[in-house]
């Protein structure tokens, strides 16, 4: 386990449990329940995660303007 990991695991230590979050949300005529969680045990945080997607989507061209 590298420094960058063990400082993660640290720190997720220490974060207090979270229960998910929920909301709904209205679209057109139909209503979306939606569950926002994340796992206690992830190798990368948030900020990790978003940068990681925004690659990906340049990479693959998924990004339209």
């Amino acid at each position: 386990m590298n420094k960058t990991q063990q400082s993660a695991q640290q720190r997720q230590a220490q974060l207090p449990q979270q229960q998910p979050q929920q909301f709904t949300r209205r679209i057109g005529k139909s209503y979306y329940e939606v569950v926002v969680h994340f796992s206690n045990t992830s190798k990368e945080n948030i900020s990790d995660k978003i940068t990681r997607l925004i690659r990906n989507e340049v990479t693959n061209g998924v990004v339209r303007s």
